[in-house]
């Protein structure tokens, strides 16, 4: 990226966050009027903030928050881990999407090196998700199997323990 582009990024950013002055805005608007690659960028930065203004949060349900806050410590993964939750995970891969869907809304004819690169950034993404769902499945196996086996267990050795002091009171 050169000079040229950061400072139009740059004026773009504070046009969107509303810190550039009203006589800036209207300079802004008045080269992009000239320039169409700085017309496009505007746009662009309009619709990915619009798109990421429409993502929302989906709330994990009670039962699963409560069963997940009941996990000891000792088995919870290490901190570095925590940042890569599986929610953050899927969250962050929707980011890359939300790019390659906007660049590929555009109204003028893309050439045919810009849609390969497109079609590369889309199977990136795509590729992206897919390791992530297997990272939430392997997560989701590993709590259930876990959870599963020490109920089963529990209750195994709790029959064993029942059935050793029932054949002791025989016995005697």
């Amino acid at each position: 990226m050169n000079e040229y582009d950061e400072k139009w990024e740059e004026q773009i950013n504070a046009l969107l966050d509303g810190e550039l002055s009203a006589a800036d805005a209207d300079l802004l608007k008045a080269e992009a009027t000239d320039d169409r690659d700085l017309a496009r960028a505007i746009i662009e930065a309009y619709k990915l903030q619009k798109a990421m203004d429409e993502i929302r949060v989906e709330r994990a349900p009670d039962s699963l928050r409560k069963r997940l806050r009941a996990i000891p410590r000792q088995q919870r993964p290490a901190p570095m881990f925590r940042i890569l939750q599986p929610r953050w995970v899927m969250a962050l891969a929707a980011i890359p999407l939300v790019l390659v869907s906007v660049s590929l809304m555009q109204p003028a004819t893309p050439s045919a090196q810009e849609i390969a690169k497109a079609r590369q950034d889309l199977a990136i993404a795509f590729a992206y998700l897919d390791k992530a769902g297997q990272i939430t499945g392997r997560e989701i196996e590993s709590t259930v199997g876990n959870t599963m086996s020490d109920a089963i267990a529990g209750s195994v050795i709790r029959n064993i323990k029942s059935q050793n002091e029932t054949s002791k009171e025989k016995e005697a």
